[in-house]
């Protein structure tokens, strides 16, 4: 209606002055005028809220991780990168496991349907107050039938496993027994169908030092164990670098992935390490191999350790007051068949987050930040991975998606809920078969980690 009643006004005036041929087109002008203004004006608005959700949007990917506390209180426990969480389907819980006061195991569930935790369970009573406790620290991980499980090591000595009384659920009296007695150290369980294999370093000497890696095997899920079975050994070299130190344990198509490096040295137990070292175990023939698949047989000696380095490293090229170059590395295999192997590495000069990928027979690396090497795990994502790792200043965590040959983009960049006089996230570890909370993580205080036996330390989840 504005427009009609201006055009009459504009047509009335021209009349006074205009012949109807130039009178039309002075209204066709004033008309296409203001219908221009018009558009210009939704035109700007349209750009405008474009470039509003286009700020959003981009910024959305970085940001879009919510962290959530899974208890306010734990202790120090060395995980490595598997079993500090997995998500059930059936259940539509998450499960979460971590050491409290007296490194006494606990677990908790996150209901996703009901977008709450559930109270904690105690899983095992410990009772643990010496300075080493926190080598005993729980594995969880689920049996084919939905059985939830615990495995943990006395530190050298023996294997424990410890079973939830009813399938997809944490709630009752679990059971205990121990499985191993073979001086067992920092368990990594894989559980293919009703066959667990838990790999594990064992004690051997410490005197030289020296430690092999072996694992036990179980075809029941669980009932029975078989005797051990040793797959790397590198004998008593003279450079006393002979304790195997695996990070890394990951399964795909019956390869288990193992990552490791050479520990001990001059200095004595893990006085310092070297090497990163990659090869798989094939469940179906019982054999290690190397990446490329060559056979080296039942197990890697000192003579085949050459040909599973993937990364030297120097013993003697530190900063001052870190003693083992590498960080966290760990394997893991895309669809395609290759394999991509996340790490960190620290010299006098540098620190940095390297990703190699091995296709077609060949390795190719990739830094990822120059700036920082506290890798902390990997997991596959789609056609490539998704890695987490710690600022130089530990004070954030941040994850990034790869794809081999691509960028990294950043999926989080998130600042660690310090409390309690926490300054250090120890371990950051993927949820297996996450959906939702991807990511558990610890914090201790660094310098009185290992003398702290009551619960103070936040156990955190990552949302995203």
């Amino acid at each position: 209606m504005g427009s009609a009643s201006g055009c009459a006004a504009c047509a009335g005036t021209a009349r006074a002055v205009s012949s109807p041929a130039t009178s039309s087109v002075r209204i066709d002008t004033v008309l296409w005028a203001r219908r221009r203004r018009g558009y210009l004006r939704r035109s700007a608005m349209r750009v405008l809220l474009a470039a509003l959700l286009l700020l959003v949007f981009s910024a959305t990917p970085a940001n879009a991780a919510t962290v959530d506390t899974v208890t306010p209180t734990s202790v120090y426990g060395c995980l490595r990168t598997n079993g500090a969480g997995l998500y059930d389907a059936i259940a539509k819980k998450t499960f979460v496991t971590w050491s409290g006061t007296k490194h006494d195991i606990y677990v908790k569930a996150f209901d996703h349907t009901a977008n709450t935790w559930s109270a904690a369970v105690k899983v095992a009573t410990l009772n643990l107050t010496h300075s080493n406790a926190y080598h005993d620290y729980p594995v969880l991980t689920q049996l084919a039938d939905g059985t939830l499980v615990v495995f943990r090591a006395t530190h050298g000595k023996s294997m424990h496993l410890y079973q939830a009384p009813t399938a997809h659920s944490i709630t009752g009296t679990w059971s205990a027994r121990t499985i191993s007695s073979d001086k067992t150290t920092y368990p990594e369980p894989i559980v293919t169908g009703n066959t667990i294999h838990v790999f594990y370093s064992q004690n051997t000497d410490l005197s030289h030092p020296y430690r092999i890696y072996r694992f036990i095997k179980s075809t029941d899920s669980g009932k029975t164990w078989s005797a051990p079975k040793t797959i790397i050994d590198s004998g008593r070299t003279s450079d006393k670098y002979s304790e195997v130190y695996a990070f890394g344990v990951t399964e795909k198509a019956g390869k288990v992935h193992l990552t490791w490096s050479m520990h001990g040295g001059p200095k004595g137990h893990n006085g310092g390490g070297k090497n990163i070292y990659a090869a798989y175990f094939d469940t179906a023939t019982a054999t290690m191999r190397t990446v490329g698949g060559a056979s080296l047989g039942a197990g890697v000696d000192a003579a085949e350790l050459a040909q599973t380095r993937v990364v030297t490293t120097n013993p003697t090229d530190l900063p001052s007051g870190k003693a083992l170059p590498e960080e966290n590395p760990v394997t893991v295999q895309l669809p395609d068949g290759s394999v991509v192997l996340g790490y960190g590495v620290h010299t006098k000069t540098s620190a940095k987050i390297v990703l190699a990928h091995f296709s077609n027979g060949a390795w190719t690396s990739t830094t990822i930040d120059s700036t920082t090497s506290l890798f902390k795990d990997i997991a596959v994502v789609g056609n490539g991975v998704e890695f987490v790792y710690a600022t130089a200043d530990k004070k954030r965590l941040v994850s990034k998606l790869w794809t081999p040959g691509g960028s990294a983009t950043t999926k989080f960049d998130l600042t660690v809920p310090y409390a309690s006089g926490a300054d250090t996230t120890f371990y950051a570890d993927f949820v297996e078969n996450r959906n939702g909370i991807s990511v558990i993580a610890n914090t201790i205080h660094q310098e009185t980690r290992k003398d702290v036996h009551t619960a103070k330390w936040p156990i955190f989840a990552i949302k995203d």
